[in-house]
């Protein structure tokens, strides 16, 4: 006979049966919930420690300086000078320093947020520029002209800055000084960048170790070490076309940096950065250029310099083409929406008839040398590149057909490239009395001089 089952067991039994699916789901439930709060806590992890890293990488190269200013509070434009460091292992092994270090490469960027506009200029390593040493400091007539690329040596990034000041009368409101393992690991990081080599290249590495780095003329997407090399050749051609390069590949990684998802790269380069790159840029500062280089549609227009190659005591020097450098300075102040210069606001040009190359006799604050000597014609310059025939100052329609504004090198549909500086009719042989050489001459310089 079979055991009747009441009616409370039936009831009871049911409800176990309800109470057993109802864990399941819960529990379900609970996995789901627990997979998207996984989900969300790594995406929050993930940005925390982006934050993180991004404001401790950025902090340990900031370094506080007192003799730059902003010119704009609210960081809507703004000056930067990008500075490439001439240093290796084999230089650091020899007892090189950063700080005694030479520049390799110098660009000067103007930048304006409403404009949507960035002007950069390479500045020619070899350029004669009024600079001081660091122990001149307080001698008022310690200025003297020498090779731009040693004021560094010469004075840490104060001596390129007031250099770079000094040449184009803007002021500089931030550095970044790079080294060359930054350079070629951002690259790398990235994925490598597109650029167009101008001829066949057998280079160097980084390291000084000749014929290890190997190009061919055409488009390539070029890694950190090929990259490095594109932009530091100067055998083949003139400084003035390497200049060109190095702002080429300052374009195409702002160009690929655009192309890519930011959080897949940003970790890696921030570790770079902050590992390799020296600044005065806060880390809200950093974080406003990268949204506006990201987001925004940034016209980048690139300048170059032209001028005189020049023989002095058996040493090249570069001499700035002073009409070009009217022409670069009106373009950079007005892209910072400071006044036009005038031509005697630019030391290079008000001096040009006494240049004494090393000799610290000029005095700053009235623009006159300590002693007026007698005119010495560093080189026989074209007519329009004379103070006396130099405009007083430049108009903005002038600027609308500014002589130094370039492609980068950059190739039309059929492979070639435009140089336009107007200047290949008008450069001639440049002479010292001591030295000839022609404005497009490679010469090659003994490191100690250079």
């Amino acid at each position: 006979m079979k055991e009747r089952i009441s009616r409370r067991d039936r009831i009871s039994s049911r409800s176990q049966k309800k109470d057993k699916q109802s864990t399941k789901k819960r529990g379900f439930k609970k996995v789901i919930f627990t997979l998207i709060a996984l989900l969300f806590l790594g995406t929050g992890a993930f940005a925390a420690y982006t934050f993180f890293n991004f404001y401790n990488s950025t902090h340990r190269g900031y370094k506080k300086v007192d003799y730059l200013k902003e010119v704009d509070p609210n960081f809507k434009k703004f000056s930067v000078l990008i500075l490439g460091i001439d240093m290796n292992d084999d230089r650091k092994a020899q007892g090189q320093t950063r700080e005694d270090s030479r520049t390799d490469s110098m660009i000067l960027a103007t930048v304006n947020k409403d404009k949507k506009r960035m002007d950069m200029v390479s500045i020619p390593r070899d350029s004669l520029a009024l600079m001081r040493e660091k122990n001149d400091e307080n001698n008022d007539s310690a200025y003297f002209y020498d090779k731009i690329t040693h004021a560094h040596a010469y004075n840490d990034v104060k001596g390129t800055t007031n250099a770079v000041e000094n040449l184009f009368n803007t002021p500089i409101n931030f550095y970044v000084l790079i080294n060359f393992k930054a350079f070629e690991q951002t690259v790398d990081a990235f994925g490598g960048i597109d650029l167009y080599v101008p001829f066949d290249m057998d280079e160097q590495n980084a390291n000084g170790e000749e014929n290890t780095v190997k190009l061919k003329k055409g488009w390539h997407t070029l890694n950190g070490e090929q990259a490095l090399a594109f932009a530091r050749s100067r055998y083949y051609d003139s400084d003035i076309e390497r200049g060109q390069r190095q702002l080429q590949a300052i374009h195409a990684l702002i160009d690929k940096a655009k192309s890519l998802n930011a959080l897949t790269k940003i970790n890696d380069v921030i570790n770079i950065a902050g590992d390799n790159v020296e600044h005065n840029l806060s880390t809200t500062q950093i974080s406003s250029a990268i949204k506006m280089f990201i987001n925004d549609d940034i016209q980048i227009v690139s300048h170059r310099i032209d001028g005189y190659d020049v023989i002095y005591n058996g040493v090249y020097y570069y001499y700035p083409r002073p009409l070009s450098l009217l022409y670069a300075s009106s373009a950079l102040r007005d892209n910072l929406d400071l006044p036009l210069p005038k031509s005697k606001d630019l030391l290079n040009i008000y001096y040009q008839g006494h240049i004494n190359i090393g000799l610290k006799e000029y005095r700053i604050n009235d623009l006159l040398p300590k002693t007026i000597y007698p005119e010495v014609s560093l080189t026989i310059m074209s007519h329009g590149d004379l103070l006396i025939n130099l405009p007083e100052q430049l108009s903005k329609e002038d600027l609308k057909k500014d002589i130094t504004v370039s492609n980068e090198n950059r190739p039309d549909e059929n492979g070639n490239t435009e140089n336009n500086a107007n200047n290949s009719n008008e450069q001639q042989n440049t002479t010292t009395g001591i030295g000839t050489t022609n404005a497009n001459q490679n010469t090659g310089v003994n490191n100690n001089q250079e």
